[in-house]
């Protein structure tokens, strides 16, 4: 579109016409952006294009709402946003708000005291992206139907919990039609939050303005006429062509102040000309004007006499006359819609602020917090005054931070720990080990981890075992294996073992208990960090055994198996969980985590999404959140191989959200690489391949590697690329990333998963004797492990490199992969056996088997959502319909529905009524009502008999 020249004045507005032109813009919706970024030194005239920004909505019917952060409010968790939209709020009444639900009011009640609490959030801080996207359904019904112009001005200032909404919405923009304007200056502004308008000005979501000063002829315009050649270029000169501090300049010089040089004040950055006209302004005061114009400084960005008077410590009536001599000379301005007064500009506020004196501001802060802690205020609001009025030793001071703190740890975890900090500064003997300072301590390790500053949340525990006396064992050793796990993070597997090696030297033969916890720590960190026997593993569960721990116990022989891979152990370690009561398992949740990965490394996968689910559920219940978002990513990955692919999305959206959160890079790998995974299967191929690319090279850029994920990330990727049509870039990738055809870089549980792609893919390539050389390897990495998941992917890699030469060798081969994909619940794995094994038995003339097998193969990839292999479906059957004539199926010849088909296919399987029941999210009473209801169609009595009769009618 055509924008005015910079420079051309818009009336009233000099020097900002290609700015407001774009403004237009947006708010016609001809840039296709829904955000304006407008950026800036201070006074520059920021607020100036908001405002105006604001005049144009509302001429064009916009619903407009506004708010700025201010400088001695940081710490008030989503400052902007409540202030801009508490009335917006009564606005939109019960009834409309009550279309949000219950959940969602429940999370939004946290944060806007407009919201009535309804009852617990069920909120903690690794899943805060929940109350992210309650925000954002709140946005979309609040722009209803009007549209909305949210306006954020001075977000330099802004809290961190507002920047991470912000950066929330503009990954996710609202489906509505919203505008959200944005100013701040560039050197200040939170890095998240200038990142975040980076990523959505590159994808065409936002517009970045940064305004310049006013040109010579522009800055003419502000000054008054009348002034000589000389004078205007002084000005100009020490303005440096900024608005706000011309208008000043030229302020001072009509009361006869000297303009100054253009130099920076040491207390901000203005210039000392400039600070001394604002500074003369206060010091024209009367000294009980200047009182008040101190206490609102002190009070905050919005003010009204009540709350100045008692900051003050003066009369209401003495107030209200200075605030209407202060409103005079223009100091303060009224605001006609709240009835309260602000500063004409925070620059204003700032130096008001500091001609107080140190001694005065201490003692009003301390006035401010009693008037807000009296009238109710929410914790974080009066805290920002008690931190300020405090001395150490202030034991109350110390419960009202704490209570601040633990008010904003699940929402804003960043500002709870800043209120920690003050809390502990605060405590009488900066090194006194009373339980209070460790209990602060602990708790701000928690949110240091929850905001991704895992090196200050090592640091703090570090700081939490020097004050530890030795004689303190158990705490000790539970505080020993938090850090340990925080190493691990970081990959600094070296400092992990050897913390945990220390420590369980240190009390073996002092404390039975305490040596166990750390025993088995060092046993489960080794079995994910190494994929080999550890010398350990008996003493650990001997060790286990011995304090009559059962949730250690547990950890212990679930880790073993990752090892030795002993079924026994796995079972007794089942059986151990399974029999804890709930309020025992929520104290170590980890026994519940170990459980669950060993089921999965043992392909007992039903069972590790009970166990997962389970642990979660408790985690979530007991706000662990340092345990929720790797729960969440490995429950995502079991939805997955069950072919819960929905399901399996959400948990990977949900993670991503949490790495974006807590900065964990960890986690963000393991989301991108499933990702990947999922999307591949749903069909959005370009999609996957944009995630998988993303995975490998966050991975590339992390120091953390642990054997699990060793792979993963390139295998992914690789099968995108595989399926979107480019098999030499997926055998490439998988050799290059695997270190050759031994794959030494690739961990072993995952090596037949990668022989299967290359096996797949030298097909692709039409290279059938490399197909088998890779199929082999498959075998043999397949026999090494003893899995039944790997196995079925050997004989699946073995009957696709038989294909093209032997479809009838190859069939049986498919079919036994498809029954054992099918009997542990591999659901997209089995339909691709069931394809390929109609693929072979099609080209071997077995026309009616081979169309019995992909009714299974319809049937899986249609309930799973794997969208990608539905047009494969399809083309076989055109294939066999060219062979001959259709013939009638077994659900048309006995009539049964699409589920009872899909509960006699299961059946066929060999699976019992409980695991097919959740398998298909059923219960076992639905199953058997199901069974009934085929056993009279078909005309059987009994399970064998019924899937006799189901198989010999996919051979007929």
């Amino acid at each position: 579109m055509t924008v005015e020249v910079m420079g051309e004045s818009v009336r009233g507005f000099p020097g900002r016409a290609r700015e407001v032109a774009i403004l237009r813009a947006v708010l016609a919706g001809e840039r296709g952006t829904w955000c304006v970024a407008v950026t800036g030194e201070p006074g520059i005239g920021k607020s100036r294009l908001l405002t105006e920004l604001g005049k144009l909505a509302d001429t064009a019917g916009w619903a407009v709402r506004s708010a700025r952060a201010a400088e001695f409010e940081s710490h008030i968790p989503f400052g902007v946003f409540v202030n801009a939209l508490d009335d917006r709020l009564a606005e939109l009444g019960p009834e409309r708000l009550a279309l949000l639900g219950k959940q969602q009011l429940a999370l939004l009640a946290t944060v806007f005291p407009a919201i009535p609490a309804t009852g617990p959030a069920d909120l903690v801080d690794a899943e805060r992206y929940r109350l992210h996207r309650a925000v954002r359904a709140l946005l979309e019904l609040a722009a209803e139907p009007s549209g909305l112009v949210l306006v954020f001005d001075d977000l330099h200032w802004a809290d961190e919990g507002s920047v991470e909404l912000l950066d929330h919405l503009l990954r996710h923009p609202p489906r509505a039609r919203l505008v959200l304007a944005l100013a701040g200056r560039p050197r200040q502004t939170s890095l998240r939050l200038w990142h975040a308008l980076s990523r959505a000005a590159t994808d065409g979501g936002a517009e970045l303005l940064e305004l310049a000063p006013l040109s010579r002829a522009d800055a003419g315009h502000v000054m008054p006429e009348g002034l000589g050649r000389s004078r205007r270029e002084e000005l100009y000169r020490a303005s440096g062509g900024n608005p706000f501090y011309l208008e000043a300049l030229v302020r001072a010089g009509e009361r006869g102040v000297a303009v100054g040089d253009a130099a920076l004040h040491p207390d901000g950055a203005i210039p000392v000309a400039v600070h001394a006209v604002l500074a003369a302004e206060l010091a024209a005061l009367t000294p009980q004007e200047r009182v008040v114009a101190h206490a609102a400084a002190v009070v905050g960005d919005d003010f009204e006499a009540d709350s100045l008077a008692r900051t003050a410590a003066m009369d209401a009536g003495s107030v209200l006359a200075a605030l209407d001599r202060l409103a005079e000379r223009d100091l303060v301005r009224l605001d006609g819609a709240t009835g309260r007064f602000r500063y004409r500009h925070p620059l204003v506020r700032s130096v008001a602020y500091q001609d107080a004196g140190p001694g005065w501001r201490l003692q009003a802060h301390g006035r401010a917090a009693s008037a807000l802690r009296s009238r109710g205020a929410p914790p974080a609001e009066f805290a920002r005054h008690v931190e300020r009025s405090a001395v150490r030793g202030d034991l109350d001071a110390v419960a009202a931070l704490t209570e601040a703190a633990e008010a904003t740890m699940h929402t804003t975890p960043a500002t709870s720990g800043h209120f920690l900090r003050a809390a502990i500064r605060l405590l009488p003997d900066p090194e006194s080990a009373t339980p209070q300072r460790l209990i602060l301590l602990g708790r701000l390790a928690h949110v240091l981890g929850a905001t991704g500053d895992l090196r200050q949340a090592r640091e703090t525990m570090h700081e939490v075992l020097r004050l530890l006396p030795a004689e303190l064992t158990r705490i000790r050793a539970q505080t020993v294996r938090a850090c340990a796990t925080v190493e691990q993070i970081l990959g600094r597997y070296t400092e992990a073992r050897a913390m945990l090696h220390s420590e369980w030297k240190r009390v073996e033969g002092v404390d039975a208990h305490s040596a166990a916890v750390l025993l088995v720590a060092l046993v489960a960190g080794e079995s994910v960090e190494r994929e080999h026997g550890q010398d350990r593993v008996a003493e650990a569960i001997a060790a286990a055994r011995e304090v009559g721990d059962p949730m250690l116990l547990a950890t212990a022989l679930s880790a073993a198996t990752l090892i030795d891979r002993r079924a026994d152990r796995l079972d007794e370690a089942a059986a151990l969980l399974d029999a804890l009561p709930d309020r025992d398992l929520v104290r170590d949740i980890d026994a519940a985590f170990w459980l669950s990965w060993s089921e999965i490394s043992a392909d007992r996968l039903t069972a590790a999404s009970r166990h997962m689910s389970r642990g979660l559920q408790l985690a979530r219940a007991s706000g662990q959140s340092h345990k929720i978002a790797l729960l969440t990513a490995i429950r995502g990955m079991v939805h997955a191989y069950l072919g819960e692919l929905a399901e399996a999305a959400t948990c990977f959206d949900d993670s991503l959200e949490s790495a974006q959160l807590t900065g964990s890079e960890e986690l963000r790998v393991m989301a991108l690489t499933f990702g990947c995974w999922i999307t591949t299967w749903r069909g959005d191929l370009a999609e996957a391949i944009r995630l998988g690319k993303e995975a490998i090279v966050v991975d590339d850029q992390t120091t953390a590697m642990s054997s699990w994920r060793s792979g993963q990330a390139e295998a992914m990727l690789a099968q995108a690329l595989l399926h979107s049509g480019d098999p030499h870039a997926c055998i490439e990738l998988l050799l290059t990333s695997g270190g050759g055809t031994e794959l030494p870089a690739v961990g072993l549980r995952t090596r037949p998963l990668v022989y299967l792609m290359l096996t797949e893919a030298e097909v692709a390539a039409g290279r059938v004797a490399a197909a088998a050389a890779w199929a082999d390897r498959a075998e043999d990495a397949a026999r090494r492990l003893e899995l039944p998941l790997r196995t079925a992917m050997a004989q699946q890699a073995r009957a696709i490199a038989t294909l093209p030469t032997d479809p009838a060798a190859a069939a049986p081969l498919a079919v036994a992969a498809a029954g054992t994909f099918g009997r542990i619940g591999v659901a997209v794995e089995a339909g691709r056996a069931h394809l390929l094994a109609a693929t072979a038995l099609g080209g071997s003339g077995a026309i009616d088997q081979a169309r019995a097998h992909l009714v299974s193969a319809r049937a899986l990839f249609t309930r799973c959502d794997a969208q990608l292999f539905l047009p494969q479906v399809a083309r076989e059957e055109r294939r066999l319909n060219a062979r001959g004539p259709r013939p009638e199926s077994g659900a048309e010849r006995f009539d049964l529905t699409a589920r009872e088909v899909e509960i006699v296919n299961l059946v066929s399987d060999g699976l019992t009524n409980r695991d097919i029941g959740l398998r298909l999210h059923l219960s076992p009473k639905t199953i058997e009502v199901h069974l009934g209801r085929a056993y009279a169609k078909v005309g059987v009595s009994g399970r064998a008999a019924l899937a006799g009769v189901w198989a010999a009618a996919a051979r007929d």
